[in-house]
Parts: structure tokens; sequence; C-alpha cells
């Protein structure tokens, strides 16, 4: 029988909103981080992916917070762990202008944090992979974090289109990043495929004390 990839959560909560190096949390947990752009889908996809609907701690300005949001997650067949929603960035280059578009803070944090296992890295199905994307996701699997590209709101395109989106994803990210996962929070979609990630990650993250 096939295992269950869906964690039996007990208890996740909104812990911290850092915006200095002294706020983050030291407990050496696991951490999953969620990039993308504003208005990607981010929020949304953390709902979805924990079921629940209010969990998430909403910017009063949509893109413009530097807050490294952190959500602590409990469950039955997983050590505790964090998943952690960056702030959306905009149109810059990497690294040097994510720095200026992002601050200093978040920079630090996704060049020195030793407790990030992995990366979700959201990308809209309806519109072009950039550079902003494919050379974040290099400057991260540089550093030796796992990459995972993410398809959010599938849904919006055509299911004979599905084929031709996964194309250019994997035309634009090159070989060093795992297949793509489609995700969609209104049909259900790909919850499954990225609960198997993050187990692998979480079961290969580092000690960290």
């Amino acid at each position: 029988m096939p295992q269950d990839p869906f964690p039996h959560i007990q208890n996740v909560k909104f812990l911290v909103g850092a915006r200095s190096d002294g706020q983050l949390p030291s407990t050496g947990y696991p951490e999953i981080a969620i990039a993308g752009r504003s208005n990607v889908g981010k929020s949304s996809l953390l709902r979805h992916l924990v079921n629940q609907r209010s969990l998430v701690r909403v910017s009063r300005t949509p893109g413009r917070t530097r807050e490294i949001n952190y959500f602590l997650l409990e469950s039955k067949d997983l050590p505790p762990l964090y998943l952690v929603d960056l702030p959306g960035y905009g149109y810059a280059s990497v690294p040097m202008s994510l720095k200026e578009d992002w601050g200093d803070f978040v920079s630090r944090y996704l060049e020195n944090r030793r407790t990030l296992c992995a990366m979700l890295l959201l990308v809209d199905a309806r519109r072009e992979i950039t550079d902003i994307e494919t050379q974040f996701a290099a400057w991260m699997t540089g550093r030796g974090v796992r990459v995972q590209v993410i398809v959010t709101k599938i849904d919006k395109v055509p299911k004979t289109q599905w084929g031709q989106v996964e194309a250019q994803v994997r035309a634009a990210f090159g070989p060093d990043v795992p297949k793509c996962i489609f995700y969609s929070t209104l049909k259900g979609i790909g919850s499954e495929d990225v609960w198997r990630r993050i187990k692998s990650a979480v079961a290969t993250a580092p000690t960290v004390s």
C-alpha cells in the first residue's frame, strides 16, 4: 500500500514575522521557504497545503513587506519544521538587485541560513518565465538548497496546453531543477506532490544545533 503523502498535522501556527536577524528562530528546525513574485499565490498555496484558510498573515501592502513570516508545523510523521513565507519580489535581477528589492535582511537569510533545506519557487502558469526566476533558482541551487518549481494557477490554463507549459518551464530552468509541479488551490491539484518533496527534503536535512 503506497505511503500517504500528507502529514498528520497536529498543530500549525504563525510564529513570527521577522524583520531582523535577531528575530529569526534559533531552534534548528528544518525550514521550507516559499518564494515567488508578488501575486503569484504564495499565501493561497500555504493555506491550501495545511488546510487552514485563516492561517496566513497578510500584509496591508501586498508585495511590499520585508518580513519573513514563520509558520511552525508539528505532525505525527515529521519532525517539527518551519514553513517560511518570503516577501514577494519584483522584477529585479539576482542577486544584486534582489538585495535592493528585498533588502539586506532577506538576502542575508537566503545566503546564510543553515536550516534552509528546500525552496518552493512559485511561478504563474499564465506568465512567461523571466530571468529573475531562473537566476534565483540557479543561485539557490548553487548554495546547495533544493529548489522545487511550482506552477500555480494551472486551472487558468486549458488542459490541452499543460504540456506546452511544462516544456517551457523545463527549457527555462534546465536539468538542475526537478520536474515542475502543477498546482491549483481551486481544483485541489498538486498538494500530494508538494508534500512528497517536502518530506524528502526534511528527511535528508542536516542537523543544525
